[in-house]
């Protein structure tokens, strides 16, 4: 009988819940993930250009408020698109298409949970629009032109509902 309250014991001691110790995904590079578009340009069944597109107001709409910001990973096996401004962005919403106000190169040095590219030989842009009104928002594709390679359109329309951990 010792025995078997001595199980019991050591069983019930034994069971508890571990929720607190189970896998948990991390919320904020969820909602990157689910923010995320990817683009290529195929010449000769290769892939020329590879692009990862991060909107950056559905991952923190609190930091990234007052423009529309879209975070760009470019990677290519030629290095010369990344000279002389053959890349171009548009934004396009309920009323047409839209320049950039200013994109810019973020370095390795300013990287940090949000802004980091993917692949260590991808460079990374900053790119910032005007702000979009709410049905723009909701219908938002950004063009990506490589100049005398092709042009990459990324549909923002459909948002992934983020998931409630």
């Amino acid at each position: 009988m010792r025995i078997l309250l001595l199980l019991g014991v050591l069983l019930w001691a034994g069971c508890g819940e571990g929720f607190h110790q189970a896998y948990k995904p991390d919320f904020l590079a969820e909602k990157r993930t689910q923010a995320t578009r990817k683009g290529e340009i195929i010449q000769n069944l290769r892939p020329v250009v590879s692009v990862f597109t991060t909107h950056l107001n559905d991952v923190d709409p609190v930091i990234y408020h007052e423009r529309e910001f879209f975070f760009v990973e470019v990677l290519s096996q030629d290095s010369s698109i990344y000279e002389n401004d053959m890349i171009s962005y548009k934004l396009y919403g309920t009323h047409g298409a839209i320049e950039p106000m200013w994109s810019r190169e973020i370095g390795k040095a300013e990287f940090d949970d949000v802004l980091y590219t993917t692949n260590r030989y991808a460079k990374g842009y900053l790119v910032a629009f005007a702000k979009l009104d709410y049905l723009s928002a909701q219908e938002a594709k950004l063009e990506i032109d490589f100049e005398g390679l092709g042009t990459i359109l990324l549909n923002f329309a459909y948002r992934v509902p983020v998931p409630m951990f």
